[in-house]
């Protein structure tokens, strides 16, 4: 390459579509050193085993010369890196997206595999991530049909792409780009990922003879877990592993991220058999067969039927501590207390109703991959189940009794 090419010039065309957090986070993933940082204004890194001075990557876009310095340092990483701008930014954006890694168990022909088996494959990973996209944005749906929102559709459309193949059992990678950052500032493709990996482990924990509880399974695992135990309806595709490679952009990994699962015939066959149990388990209680918290509409749909309200009991129900990770937040201007969060735990998920200081808490929280304590008032109606109360901070308790 001549030195035009990495003239700073050529590579500011790329400081719109490159964040500070970002390159910082490529630098890090790439072995550089951070040596120095000035909070909001500048960090300085230093490549190994290297006698250049560090590189300034400017932090603040408000800043008078920040598109000189930032397009500066681009064309330094051009020059190390024999990049040009397009290729930089390819290399830059390839650690900004999780994956569903999904691997075929035949490893008679490592170099290729059956068009069919690869078709059903991709048709189950997109399936799943679809799924898991329709609950993140709404926790409260019951049905998972065709139908979905704007918001849903434009992630799969822009943000959900297949990889390159890997050789070896043929790999299929599915990428989420991380940074899809919903009007609440959470990171959404990295939610669906999250939300993807913790039901892929339930329905694990039921194939291979784990015990499932009624108030620990939710519509969403069921959902999950039937486009995938389908693959074992496909002659001659008899096993398939499933893992995630999570992005380095976001510091705090899914509680779920170190599993490497196994689904083979037999333990596909045995989450089919847990499923049809918990159904035919919720057809009998018709009690517990909402979800766990309903839509508005009392409308009958797909596996839910909606049941009467029942009085609220007369005495006051005790105060409970409820853990888990933030998988929805909204405003619903009907409610009193209009700001709420979602909080999906080992026994479920739980609507939790909150000021508006625990609302802006909770979207810090979410969007670094936190869990959040949450501590009230719980009330539980035909499986409904909501929070009155606050949010615990670390270094603060609420007050005994404290309600919203």
């Amino acid at each position: 390459m001549n030195g035009a090419e990495f003239d700073p010039s050529a590579f500011r065309i790329l400081i719109p579509s490159l964040s500070p957090s970002l390159i910082s986070s490529f630098l890090d993933h790439s072995g550089w050193v951070l040596t120095a940082r000035h909070e909001g204004i500048a960090e300085y890194w230093t490549e190994p085993e290297s006698d250049q001075p560090p590189a300034l990557l400017p932090l603040n876009r408000d800043m008078r010369d920040f598109d000189r310095r930032m397009a500066e340092l681009l064309a330094e990483l051009g020059r190390r890196f024999e990049d040009d701008a397009a290729a930089l930014l390819r290399r830059i954006d390839r650690i900004n997206w999780d994956a569903l890694v999904i691997r075929t168990g035949d490893m008679n022909h490592e170099d290729s595999v059956s068009i069919v088996h690869a078709t059903k494959l991709l048709d189950v990973g997109m399936e799943m991530v679809r799924r898991s996209a329709l609950y993140t944005l709404n926790p409260n749906r019951s049905s998972w049909g065709k139908k979905q929102s704007h918001r849903v559709t434009d992630y799969l459309q822009k943000s959900v792409r297949l990889g390159h193949t890997e050789r070896g059992s043929f790999i299929f990678p599915i990428l989420s780009r991380t940074e899809v950052r919903g009007d609440d500032g959470s990171a959404f493709g990295r939610q669906v990922m999250s939300n993807l990996a913790q039901a892929l482990s339930t329905v694990h924990h039921w194939s291979t003879g784990g015990t499932w509880q009624q108030s620990e399974t939710s519509l969403f695992d069921i959902a999950i877990a039937k486009p995938l135990i389908s693959v074992a309806e496909e002659p001659g595709l008899d096993r398939v592993n499933i893992s995630f490679r999570w992005s380095p952009t976001l510091s705090t990994l899914p509680p779920s991220s170190s599993f490497s699962l196994d689904f083979d015939a037999l333990t596909m066959n045995a989450a089919r058999e847990a499923i049809r149990e918990i159904e035919a388990s919720q057809s009998a209680a018709p009690d517990t067969r909402t979800p766990v918290f309903d839509d508005p509409a009392p409308v009958s749909r797909g596996w839910v039927t909606h049941t009467p309200r029942r009085a609220l009991p007369a005495t006051k129900p005790p105060s409970r501590q409820i853990s888990g990770h933030v998988v929805s937040i909204g405003v619903d201007d009907r409610d009193e207390t209009p700001h709420f969060i979602v909080l999906r735990g080992t026994h479920g998920d739980v609507r939790v109703l909150v000021t508006e200081a625990d609302y802006d808490f909770a979207m810090r929280a979410r969007a670094e991959g936190q869990q959040v304590t949450a501590e009230g008032e719980l009330l539980d109606r035909e499986g409904r189940r909501t929070l009155r109360g606050s949010l615990i901070r670390p270094g603060h308790h609420p007050a005994p009794g404290r309600t919203r």
